[in-house]
């Protein structure tokens, strides 16, 4: 089974950091897999990918929002005998769904990342959104609410949508139970829209000056979050240390791991955090609060106090302890291996 993932990009993101670790598990499986990237402007995973034995295509004119794109997906499908083409992300999904015409004999799947993005804030695209699932075989969301969503936004048929969860390399982040040595807060994303900084910020004002914050992630939100920091005069105490490909080893230094998002579809980082041992504080919003109900605490999104709140347990031992312990087991459940066997089983139904 030859597969063939395309993605609009490999900027910091939740996809493409799942694909990083799905590929060399699908490949580990027995599958020949390889990726297409629609423009590397901006891309900070490139280089991993490729230390990882992943064989990267380029389209020439390297531009997320060209139709062009479709014949560059056209020429590299008749170019290779390939049995899956696997789309992820808005643009990848369109120009797929367009190419999907000129290579009818391949199976085409796609995976729906989010619960809410942009373009469901305008109704012309619920249109343009249906055309272009409904291209698809099957459609994979990574969460039950990110099916319901994506269902009550195209009307879309459920036979078309099959639920895999995300999955993480557990190896990587896996962590020992860890008793709380300091009051460092830590909360691993991009900045973007769908990400609440802000109130991680103002509930660090809230608490007493032992505690920091380090924000690790880039985005075009990041200057809005740094001028908040600077108002509040809380510089001494936040570091933005931009992209980091250290990230295990950084979740297992701090005390607190925090996802604070205004929507989720999933949360790869708050699963990394549970893997890791450190106990995660998460906005309770469907897809997150999925993951790390049970296992972390959570807190009412953009609830300042309510996050203070929930820091503030943690200085109990035993409350620490426990959510160390609870978060680790709480991940064991989503194995890259599983997520990866599940893609492949669904793929080889679709192929019959």
């Amino acid at each position: 089974m030859k597969i063939l993932h395309i993605i609009t990009s490999l900027e910091l993101g939740g996809a493409e950091k799942l694909l990083l670790d799905l590929i060399p598990a699908q490949k580990r499986q027995g599958a020949d897999v390889e990726l297409l990237v629609l423009d590397t402007n901006g891309e900070k995973f490139l280089e991993e990918y490729e230390k990882r034995g992943i064989k990267v295509h380029r389209t020439k004119i390297n531009n997320r929002m060209s139709f062009k794109n479709i014949f560059e997906i056209t020429k590299l499908l008749k170019s290779q005998k390939i049995d899956i083409v696997h789309a992820h992300l808005v643009h990848s999904q369109i120009w797929t769904s367009f190419a999907r015409y000129f290579n009818r004999s391949i199976i085409y799947v796609t995976t729906e990342h989010s619960t809410h993005n942009r373009r469901r804030e305008k109704k012309v695209y619920k249109y343009l959104d249906r055309f272009i699932y409904n291209s698809f075989s099957k459609v994979i969301a990574i969460s039950e609410a990110t099916a319901r969503e994506l269902i009550k936004w195209t009307g879309i048929s459920l036979k078309k949508i099959e639920v895999i969860p995300n999955g993480v390399s557990l190896r990587a982040f896996m962590g020992k139970q860890k008793e709380r040595k300091g009051n460092n807060l830590v909360m691993v994303s991009r900045f973007h829209p769908s990400k609440d900084h802000i109130t991680v910020v103002r509930a660090l004002e809230k608490l007493p000056k032992e505690y920091t914050l380090t924000f690790i992630g880039e985005g075009e939100t990041e200057e809005a979050v740094k001028r908040e920091v600077l108002m509040l005069k809380l510089e001494d105490r936040v570091q933005f240390l931009g992209y980091s490909n250290s990230v295990p080893a950084l979740l297992k230094r701090a005390d607190i791991a925090i996802q604070s998002s205004n929507f989720e579809g999933f949360g790869l980082s708050a699963l990394e955090a549970m893997a890791s041992g450190t106990p995660i504080i998460a906005s309770d919003v469907e897809g997150l609060a999925n993951i790390v109900s049970g296992s972390g605490l959570l807190f009412k999104a953009g609830d300042v106090n309510d996050l203070v709140q929930n820091i503030k347990q943690l200085e109990d031992p035993k409350i620490y302890l426990d959510k160390s312990r609870s978060g680790i087991k709480g991940s064991l459940v989503y194995s890259i291996e599983s997520t990866a066997k599940k893609y492949i089983e669904l793929y080889k139904e679709a192929l019959k």
